[in-house]
């Protein structure tokens, strides 16, 4: 979809952009970049172990189609377009995301992948001069304001994934910028500069987005 399109459907609140650049590795935690993210100013927000069912799709690298567990509802996230990397120690390929959600289509009868997640968030607000991070609870949610969401920020995300039945684990980190789609590069861009003078580089890990990881997992 071109961008062009994209930013005059943005008002849709069925429909959410992001700004994402995303690192997997295979049976291993991304060390020296754990125990990094770990140690910010307030612990990180999630932990929460959930199950998400994937469709199959081996040749389908710009869509993902799941369901999300907790909630029932169907998710359909589709790559917009490719922007400049990022900058280092995160340097990476900046992707831009659609996604929506509807409680009618179905992934029933179709092969999926079963993923089980394990996420830890760090959230951080890019709506001023000055890039702050936000506290946030076990449920993802700004502790301090837990009625109000950010409507424009930056978050940092360390998973750790299993596979079905497979006897393999996978971690995965990266940064997902939400807001305004005019504001999502710059948000992701200054996050990344925001750490360029203590976070580790990202070491061994293969940059993908979900759908690209998915795709080479059951092709």
């Amino acid at each position: 979809m071109p961008a062009d399109r994209l930013s005059a459907w943005a008002g849709d609140p069925n429909m959410l952009v992001s700004a994402e650049v995303r690192w997997f590795w295979k049976n291993a935690e991304p060390h020296p970049l754990t125990e990094w993210f770990r140690g910010g100013a307030y612990p990180p927000g999630g932990g929460t172990p959930r199950t998400d069912e994937y469709l199959v799709d081996p040749g389908q690298r710009e869509l993902g189609v799941k369901r999300r567990g907790g909630t029932g509802g169907i998710e359909v996230k589709g790559l917009v377009e490719r922007r400049r990397p990022a900058p280092a120690p995160f340097a990476g390929r900046v992707q831009i995301w659609c996604k929506w959600t509807s409680d009618t289509l179905t992934i029933d009868h179709r092969p999926r992948v079963s993923l089980r997640k394990t996420r830890w968030i760090r959230k951080y607000d890019t709506a001023g001069t000055v890039v702050r991070e936000v506290e946030l609870d076990a449920a993802e949610r700004p502790r301090h304001s837990p009625a109000r969401e950010l409507e424009r920020g930056c978050q940092l995300e360390l998973v750790a994934l299993r596979i079905d039945d497979r006897h393999e684990t996978w971690s995965s980190f990266g940064f997902e910028a939400f807001g305004e789609l005019d504001t999502l590069e710059d948000s992701l861009h200054r996050t990344v500069a925001h750490f360029a003078s203590d976070a580790p580089r990202v070491t061994l890990g293969t940059e993908l987005s979900y759908p690209e990881w998915l795709a080479t997992l059951t092709s």
